[in-house]
């Protein structure tokens, strides 16, 4: 079968060569052919989860810019992954399609299921170790609170299918105006992003071509013969029942195979403008007899998974083969040697992800983020309750830094997200500095914080945003940003009333030394409830200007403040508006005896403060 497929294709874009052997001893990697020959090799690995924040995504676009840059003549992409996130799967085959490199081959090493079935298609040719598998690329919805998959709704199958569709006929195109010929069949790779695919393996009597067929061309090739035997795609158990979802679509639809509910329903969303033409072979009932039955390929119950010997059948390989008791078998590719060999290299460098990469990945992740988020808010109401300590305004700064600079920098964050937060904080600074009380001002900031900080779980540029993954990402961002609210509010709350007495923080406050007495803590001097007496309505002056926050003497008191209203100037009679245990409220006194006040003297009450 492979050899005479070899012959029918341009000698440049040979099938896998065939290598008799008499035992199932390794044998060399045969000769390479001249499509595939590269002197300078670059392997870029896909491993693990394909993330939502899409690092693996840019990571792998840069790397494979890297590798052109570098004078790469071909690219190997080292897969062993089961998915993830559509809309960052996506992106990595539209980077693998455009790539300066054309010369791609995907090496399943060893798993490349869902998402990474689609990222193996996009390239030129894919190989395989043993074991080695590919296959299930489903669309699944994953519960945010369980952790477990759940039906998907019709809607969102005309969502989410429409691209997958498109993707892997896409790349079953390519491949196909590549070598020349209908190898890669479509509804054959359909049936991977789809569990209700029913087909059976044809080939030619004449023309030796293969593909594979649904029922209905099934009945017009072989009238009168049962479609029975067992399906060689058996896939996994509980894949169908576990995934159904379609509720209402009809069983046909042009271009896409017969009895299949979900491409049917993705066909009424999915554009077919491709660009490339399709090889798939018109048949009509003039065609009954010409063919052979191979064999059954699904059932129509589970998503097609293939492992070696399945992709050496169905022609989707690139290994070499060997004959062993006159049955041929693949040869697994298993280390770089044999990369080298198979591409004829002379040079394999390693692209890895870069530790920029890596140090994002784990910054963005939400216990991370909501960790930031908790130390963000507690270091910034240390810094307004206390202004002029500096130090927790540079904290309240670096956290916030690490919550947006990393997916702006990297081109995940969208530019309105870093302005909603920083407008939400101004807002408040207005409502607390200028004009305090709880006003609309107030109110409009801690929404635009509290949106800003959300949406920052949501990649930028995410193309389905109402998608199960987007509602999915929003929920978390969401549940993530509530929960850091209510640890910081009760991690304030502590501070607020243990403040002078936990360690670091009760050397920030400034202590006053009154007449006769040693120096009094401040928050001592601030509670009312502790016998001090200083009261809304007392009078005094400022001992430095109020940039809103400084020094006032009240009673002969040298004491923190701020200022309510505006900046004060030195020497300015006040009045006291508001003493809480953590703030001084004050503003500039109106004439009168109120606003009278010792200037202060050189005494004990005024011999300045230490930290």
């Amino acid at each position: 079968m492979v050899a005479l497929l070899a012959a029918l294709l341009p000698v440049a874009f040979a099938a896998p060569q065939t290598q008799p052997v008499e035992a199932p001893a390794a044998s060399p990697i045969p000769m390479v052919s001249a499509g595939r020959q590269a002197r300078n090799v670059a392997i870029i690995k896909i491993h693990g989860d394909i993330d939502p924040r899409q690092v693996m995504a840019v990571s792998v676009k840069r790397r494979i810019q890297q590798a052109a840059d570098a004078g790469a003549d071909a690219i190997i992409f080292d897969i062993h992954t089961n998915g993830g996130e559509v809309s960052a799967v996506l992106q990595i085959c539209e980077a693998i399609k455009a790539s300066p490199i054309q010369n791609t081959v995907a090496w399943v090493n060893t798993r490349a299921i869902s998402g990474g079935a689609l990222i193996s298609l996009a390239c030129r040719e894919m190989i395989t170790n043993d074991p080695g598998v590919i296959g299930d690329a489903m669309a699944i919805q994953i519960d945010p609170v369980k952790g477990t998959t759940v039906p998907i709704s019709d809607e969102a199958y005309r969502k989410l299918l429409p691209p997958l569709v498109a993707s892997i006929i896409d790349s079953s195109r390519r491949y196909n105006r590549t070598f020349g010929g209908y190898i890669r069949d479509e509804y054959l790779l359909q049936a991977i992003v789809a569990n209700d695919v029913e087909l059976w393996w044809v080939r030619n009597k004449e023309t030796q071509q293969e593909m594979a067929i649904d029922k209905a061309e099934f009945a017009m090739l072989f009238p009168g013969q049962a479609p029975a035997g067992p399906a060689r795609l058996a896939g996994g158990a509980g894949q169908a029942a576990s995934r159904s979802g379609i509720k209402s679509a009809t069983t046909s639809a042009p271009g896409v195979p017969e009895g299949s509910k979900q491409l049917a329903l993705a066909a009424e969303s999915k554009s077919q403008s491709q660009g490339l033409s399709p090889y798939r072979p018109v048949l009509s009932s003039a065609d009954a007899g010409k063919w052979e039955n191979l064999g059954r390929v699904t059932d129509g119950t589970v998503a097609a998974i293939f492992n070696p010997d399945d992709l050496l059948f169905f022609n989707l390989a690139a290994n070499p083969v060997k004959v062993v008791n006159g049955r041929e078998e693949i040869i697994p590719i298993r280390s770089d040697d044999d990369l080298k060999k198979f591409m004829g290299a002379e040079n394999l460098v390693r692209y890895d992800i870069s530790w920029s990469e890596n140090a994002y990945a784990f910054l963005v992740s939400p216990w991370v983020k909501g960790i930031l988020i908790v130390i963000f808010l507690v270091a910034l109401f240390i810094e307004m309750s206390h202004p002029g300590v500096v130090l927790p305004g540079i904290v309240a700064l670096m956290a916030l830094m690490a919550l947006i600079a990393p997916p702006f920098i990297l081109g995940m964050a969208a530019w309105w997200e870093i302005v909603a937060i920083f407008a939400g904080l101004i807002l408040l600074a207005i409502e607390a500095f200028v004009i305090p009380g709880f006003t609309i001002t107030g109110i409009f900031g801690f929404v635009l914080l509290f949106g800003g900080l959300i949406s920052t779980f949501v990649p930028g540029g995410n193309v389905f945003p109402d998608t199960p993954q987007g509602k999915s990402d929003m929920l978390k961002g969401l549940t993530t940003v509530v929960l850091a609210l209510f640890t910081a509010g009760a991690a304030i709350w502590g501070i607020a009333k243990h403040f002078g007495s936990l360690p670091v923080l009760g050397k920030l406050v400034l202590k006053s030394t009154p007449p006769d007495e040693d120096a009094d803590s401040m928050i001592a001097a601030m509670d009312p409830d502790l016998g001090v007496d200083v009261r809304p309505g007392d009078g005094g002056i400022t001992l430095t200007p109020m940039r809103p926050a400084g020094r006032v003497q009240v009673k002969d008191r040298v004491l923190d403040a701020v200022a309510d209203l505006g900046f004060l100037d030195a020497g300015m009679p006040i009045r006291v508006t508001s003493v809480t245990g953590m703030r001084i409220g004050i503003e500039a006194a109106p004439p009168g005896p109120a606003s009278s006040s010792k200037p202060p003297t050189a005494g004990p009450e005024s011999r300045g403060t230490e930290a």
